[in-house]
């Protein structure tokens, strides 16, 4: 369950202005807006105040004592509904001892209410269809608190349920002592689990630039003393004071066909919702720094893996009213950050560049602070060339301005994003127009349709000049008052604070050049030779599938949907995958996957390619998988063709060019770094090579070994591969079946004659250690968390209906690891078990359950779920538990049914291994008919403790043999 904030997640690329540094310290709802004034009694929807029209299809509507709601119908998913309750009150609104509370708040909801006894709430939605954390969840931010359902079903009865357990939210909490006592463990498991360098790094920035205000005493995890010793009354007071009905809002978005008879149910529900105390005073949020000059600072990490370098201008901002104007009026900034950073994408490729990557964003906060950012991540000794660098950029482009070929490519995405979200828009799916709409609120803004979007600011695009884009940025980016930040592994002696401001000093001392314009090119492959003919053709009639076979053994399965308005999934398998790795090349294969993608083509380099493609649908991304390299796409039925172009040109002319290795070795540099300070060292390299008896194909190898591999060693092992091997292409949506067929037999059926795929079986060949094992693993870290995975043999697979089984038996172990080791003792904050059955490796699977914990209470929580995968086995499971199980899978896979990515699965090796349509056919009707006694018995048959392997992951443990 993702309660709360991500407050904790690391920082993996430049770009981390504030605005984007606020998304690891809070949840991935929309949290940018500016925070919600004192609402009067009836606050007035966004609309009412603005020249732009809402949603037409969306109703609005405010009861008498000021709840407002809106309802939207909308046809996807089919039969189900999406629920938010929005509370405009989040840690800003805590008082100095209830640091956390508001956070905690929305955990006790699933603690006891009104209508739901404590403990009873996350079975009761388990029976009707719902998983626990995905469909029933809630965020907490520093200005709004949100409460989401995902209902497994959109009739009367379901919502009426739906609304009456968010009606507990709003006016029903028990806020029981024994619960509360119970969760403070669960929320300072969170609180260890999002701690990282990252986390860190962002508090003491965020102290840098806004130390002055309230915001960086108001993070929403809050503080330990105030979880392990609030008081019942202080939870009970900021739940009265704050959670009014003037501040709240309901939203419903789903598949029901009569909006107003939701709203009648939503009257019901909250009409009699009262305040229960004196509304409090909004709080006041202070008075942002004021200075001239450059204010340096530095905050070293050891442990992270780059260094990160800053320049942040900060100055105050006050709530523009949401209308046609506004949003013309920031298209030219917009366009301008899209263009610097598209730069600073170029330029991190170059030889010698003295960055990883660069981003430049501005935002503006909580109706009170305009952030502007420029960041870049570098290596440690890199950090003052590293700073010269964007300072520099920045100011070329201040100074300077950008080309006309520039705006063009900016404004063609810009105008592609636009037409796609108009032309998908039917079929967005209803959780994200209800996350859209609770946004909108919080924000006050409109919450307009896309078409008219595309209506306002298309128009506006065209007229846009170089010259509106530099005036834009220069006045984003003040020349005054500048934060310069030198955060990460760098080392810096002596007076930091001095050695970075003589660094920004010397580098702005530089005179900065005008931008070359790019060379013009036009896309070199169009002709791969005589269209290829069908050597075979199959109408699959009950799962409307086509599947087709070219002359020159390329193979085509097609399926047109409605699912998502115009759009069009692919996938492309060709030859043997990462189990042909050269024995003496460790690490090719990781190396391979992040260096393809950059290798270009031999006519074109990526950034060529993303210049040609600019305003165009087409996109594939290589992704090596064990017995196929697979290149997963995204396109529209307009430019399908290109796409198909794009991927045989991949296939037949890859391009290996140099700036594909510097980028590999960049990105793990990084990767490296990142694994000798966190659990996820040992996970991706000892250990999967341990769970497969050693097999070196498995998991990355030393540094040193991954870091010599080169791009010939890559050409020669893909070449041969790409260009002959077997070669399976899907294409998956709003497609035309003929015309589909007709552009692919233009490129992939042009192609050579491919190879048979062969059997491979020795090199198929994978086993789990014949006796168990039991591992420490120590990582170089302060940050006091541990992890425990458990691992127990299980099969492949290959058979869908054990593998289906143990999919069940998965989730009910997990859901005994939520009750046990997160419910009743607080070990951890969110343990999982999963089942991972190879569909490439006959024989070769494994149930492991992945538990983050303190560090010194590692052997007994590993312990604990032993001995409750002991108890299944023992015991057998119950038919409730089988219930609470498949129910949310049900779900999701009638979900699924419509869901192009579904499908693709399905298609994109329907030829090869033709019995996964037979898989398709049966999921529905076996999943509902597996019984406690098939699910008891492979408990017992794995789950046994004689049979587990352990490893544990402890900052600073001795590693011992296994």
């Amino acid at each position: 369950m993702n309660l709360g904030t991500h407050h904790g997640a690391p920082l993996t690329k430049a770009g981390q202005s504030l605005r984007v540094l606020l998304s690891v310290a809070l949840s991935a709802a929309a949290v940018f807006a500016a925070t919600t004034p004192s609402p009067s009694k009836r606050q007035p929807f966004p609309q009412q105040s603005s020249d732009l029209k809402p949603d037409p299809a969306a109703h609005f509507g405010t009861l008498a004592n000021g709840l407002r709601y809106v309802v939207r119908p909308n046809p996807e998913p089919k039969g189900r509904a999406s629920l938010r309750l929005l509370v405009l009150a989040g840690s800003l609104h805590e008082a100095e001892d209830q640091r956390g509370l508001a956070h905690f708040l929305e955990h006790m909801a699933f603690n006891g209410s009104v209508h739901y006894p404590p403990g009873t709430l996350v079975e009761f939605f388990q029976r009707m269809g719902m998983r626990f954390g995905g469909d029933a969840n809630a965020n907490t931010n520093f200005d709004r608190t949100v409460y989401l359902l995902e209902l497994a079903h959109s009739d009367d009865a379901t919502i009426k349920e739906g609304l009456r357990v968010l009606s507990d939210d709003a006016g029903g909490l028990l806020l029981g002592e024994e619960e509360i006592k119970k969760e403070r463990g669960v929320i300072l498991s969170e609180k260890r689990a999002r701690d990282s360098v990252g986390y860190r790094s962002f508090v003491a920035r965020f102290e840098a630039t806004l130390g002055t205000t309230l915001l960086p005493r108001r993070l929403p995890i809050g503080l330990p003393e105030v979880i392990t010793n609030a008081k019942r009354e202080r939870f009970t007071d900021f739940w009265n004071t704050w959670y009014r009905p003037e501040r709240m809002a309901v939203v419903a978005v789903g598949d029901f066909p009569d909006a107003a008879a939701v709203e009648k149910m939503i009257a019901t529900a909250f009409t009699e919702l009262t305040a229960r105390a004196p509304a409090g005073p909004e709080p006041s949020l202070g008075e942002l720094a004021k200075f001239d000059g450059v204010r340096p600072f530095f905050h070293p990490e050891p442990e992270a893996p780059v260094t990160d370098v800053s320049l942040t201008s900060v100055s105050p901002y006050k709530h523009e009213a949401d209308t046609a104007e506004r949003r013309v009026k920031r298209l030219p900034r917009s366009l301008a950050l899209a263009m610097l950073n598209r730069r600073f994408e170029i330029l991190a490729k170059q030889e010698n560049a003295p960055i990883n990557s660069a981003h430049a964003n501005v935002s503006e906060l909580f109706d009170f602070v305009r952030d502007a950012t420029v960041e870049v991540d570098c290596k440690a000794e890199q950090w003052r060339a590293a700073l010269a660098f964007e300072e520099q950029q920045l100011r070329r482009a201040i100074d300077q301005g950008f080309t006309p070929a520039e705006l063009a490519e900016a404004v063609a995405t810009l105008r592609n994003e636009l037409d796609q979200a108009a032309k998908t828009a039917p079929t967005r799916h209803s959780n994200r127009l209800a996350d859209e709409i609770a946004h909108s609120l919080a924000a006050r803004e409109v919450f307009t349709t896309p078409a008219d979007e595309l209506a306002l600011l298309k128009p506006a695009l065209e007229k846009i000049t170089p010259a509106d884009c530099l005036r834009a940025l220069k006045d984003a980016f003040p020349s005054a008052g500048i934060f310069v930040m030198v955060t990460g592994n760098a080392k810096i002696s002596g007076d930091a604070s001095a050695a970075i401001a003589a660094a920004y000093k010397e580098a702005h001392a530089i005179a900065t050049a005008a931008p070359e314009a790019n060379k013009e090119s036009t896309w070199a492959y169009t002709d791969f030779g005589a269209s290829g003919e069908i050597a075979k053709r199959e109408h699959i009639a009950d799962l409307d599938l086509e599947l087709v076979t070219f002359k020159n053994g390329v193979r085509l399965n097609l399926k047109k949907t409605d699912f998502e308005a115009g759009r069009i999934s692919a996938s492309a398998r060709v030859g043997n995958g990462s189990i042909t790795q050269p024995a003496d090349q460790r690490g090719l294969n990781q190396f391979g996957a992040l260096a393809f993608s950059e290798a270009g083509l031999g006519k074109h380099s990526t950034d060529d390619v993303r210049r040609l493609f600019a305003g165009k649908n087409v996109k594939w991304q290589f992704d090596p998988q064990g017995d196929a390299f697979r290149f997963n796409g995204e396109t529209t039925r307009e430019e399908l063709g290109l796409e198909l172009q794009f991927l045989t040109a991949q296939l037949s002319d890859p391009g290996y060019r140099p700036e594909a290795l510097r980028e590999a070795r960049k990105r793990l540099e990084h990767l490296y770094s990142m694994f000798k300070h966190t659990v996820y060292g040992p996970l991706a390299t000892e250990l999967p090579s341990l769970l497969a008896d050693g097999d070196g194909r498995f998991g990355l190898p030393a540094q040193e070994i991954t870091m010599a591999r080169n791009l010939d060693e890559l050409k020669a092992w893909l070449t041969p591969q790409l260009s002959h091997g077997a070669l399976e292409v899907a294409l998956v949506g709003d497609l035309d079946i003929e015309a589909s067929i007709t552009a692919a037999a233009k490129t992939i059926g042009a192609l050579p004659a491919r190879e048979a795929k062969p059997a491979l079986t020795e090199l198929k060949t994978v086993k789990f250690p014949s006796r168990p094992f039991a591992k420490n693993y120590g990582i170089e870290s302060e940050i006091p968390k541990a992890s425990v995975r458990l691992y127990w043999p299980t099969d492949d697979a290959l058979d869908a209906r054990r593998n289906r089984r143990l999919h069940l038996l998965a989730a009910i172990l997990t859901d005994r690891l939520r009750v046990k080791v997160r419910e009743e003792i607080g070990g951890s904050y969110s343990p999982q078990a999963e089942n991972n059955g190879s569909d490439a490796f006959p024989g070769y699977g494994y149930m492991v359950a992945s538990i983050d914990v303190a560090p010194a209470t590692a052997e007994k929580i590993s312990g604990l779920v032993v001995d409750l995968a002991d108890e299944l086995a023992q015991k057998g499971v119950t038919d409730d538990q089988l219930e609470r199980a498949r129910q949310p899978l049900l779900t999701a896979y009638k979900e699924s049914l419509r869901s192009n990515n579904y499908w693709l699965s399905v298609l994109s090796n329907a030829q090869e291994k033709p019995q996964v349509l037979d898989w398709a056919r049966t999921r529905f009707a076996d999943v509902s008919a597996i019984t406690t006694t098939e699910i008891s018995a492979l408990a017992k048959k794995y789950l046994g403790r004689d049979r587990v392997s352990r490893a544990t992951i402890s900052p600073e443990a001795k590693p011992t043999q296994p």
